[in-house]
């Protein structure tokens, strides 16, 4: 959903005069014969006009006004009008959990095993995060690795997305152990490709969860740093690829093993983060309090809380704008208010971000530069 933004111009229309001389005679309905005759003064008079109007004219298309200012400048003289309306609607959103299935994740983790927290967060009765919200949100679960000896790389165990999944899932994991390795990017690329086909209209997020740097089908033991870079490459490749057909990622990492350089990497291509603005964030957990902690808010931020803007919002403009969420104003430069990312880019943050997750939702940005 884009923002709604409305320019109205004016346009002047000249009129032309005509007159008749002696001895015609116009009886209004152009049948005496009289030829249409201008006067010196009348046809400068015209082209005065005319030439007012383009004037006028050539003012609205390049948006100025009489005075020279830019229209929407705010009295700046230079900007146009970076005003939005957005309305968000409920939907129910699709969560794939991409679990890393490598022989680490059986390694210990506070007193349980990487696997077996990660399933605990998920599927337990009483604090996993599937079983609390499957009525809420469709998800689904994808487990890959590539098994010593397997005739087919990656391989992957995958449920299809629904609702009121827990007991799928928890079968689904109890069914499987750790073991081999780690193809991250070649199983991202099917994982977005299976997402993308399937026609919910709600948001799709991956939620990938690992333990370890990644490697590829071809190359199971990256050791130079060629081939490391090569693996890690594949993945933020796939990342970047399930972003930009409308897929985001988000990264946890179970343990401290992933390189953090890495981990931010996937973190900026899973929300299209690019170069110049503020990191994404990605997520260390070495314990299951803080895996918990870690899908708890993923998904709690569900919608996404930047936006858009037409046009750039210079910075002497904002003392005159305004944001409202649901006809209540937000505070610039607050952390549970709006700030600006980028020139044609903004972010709620803290409580204004947590407070448009549910429900519909109208956000308005008025700079006072209204046409």
């Amino acid at each position: 959903m884009g923002g709604l933004n409305r320019n109205v111009a004016a346009a002047a229309v000249g009129l032309s005069i005509t007159g008749c001389a002696d001895p015609c005679f116009d009886d209004g309905l152009a049948q005496g014969g009289c030829p249409s005759v201008e006067t010196e003064t009348e046809t400068q008079a015209d082209t005065d006009e005319t030439d007012s109007a383009a004037a006028t004219e050539s003012a609205s298309a390049s948006g100025t006004d009489s005075a020279g200012d830019t229209a929407g400048s705010g009295g700046g003289g230079e900007f146009e009008c970076p005003d939005f309306d957005e309305v968000l609607l409920p939907q129910t959103p699709t969560f794939q959990l991409v679990i890393d299935r490598s022989g680490s994740m059986d390694e210990d983790f506070g007193g349980v095993s990487r696997w077996d927290a990660t399933k605990q967060t998920l599927t337990d009765p009483q604090m996993g995060i599937v079983s609390a919200l499957q009525s809420q949100i469709r998800f689904g679960v994808t487990l890959y690795s590539n098994p010593m000896g397997s005739r087919g790389c990656p391989t992957i165990d995958a449920l299809a997305p629904q609702l009121d999944a827990a007991d799928e899932i928890s079968t689904l994991l109890d069914g499987h152990m750790p073991m081999g390795d780690t193809p991250t990017g070649e199983s991202l690329e099917l994982i977005a490709a299976d997402l993308l086909a399937d026609d919910w209209p709600g948001e799709k997020i991956i939620v990938l969860t690992t333990d370890g740097e990644p490697d590829t089908c071809e190359q199971p033991d990256p050791e130079t740093d060629q081939e490391i870079a090569q693996a890690r490459g594949a993945a933020v490749d796939a990342v970047t690829s399930a972003h930009a057909n409308g897929i985001r990622t988000f990264v946890i990492s179970v343990g401290s093993e992933v390189g953090e350089d890495h981990l931010q990497e996937l973190a900026n291509a899973g929300q299209g983060v690019g170069g110049g603005e503020p990191d994404a964030e990605f997520y260390v957990a070495n314990d299951t309090e803080a895996l918990v902690a870690a899908f708890e808010s993923i998904i709690a931020g569900v919608r996404t809380c930047t936006f858009d803007l037409s046009e750039p919002l210079a910075p002497a403009q904002i003392p005159d704008c305004e944001l409202l969420v649901n006809d209540a104003a937000v505070p610039f430069d607050d952390p549970d208010g709006w700030v600006q990312t980028g020139d044609t880019e903004i972010e709620l943050q803290g409580g204004a971000c947590g407070g448009i997750q549910e429900g519909v939702v109208i956000i308005e940005l008025n700079c006072g530069c209204e046409a």
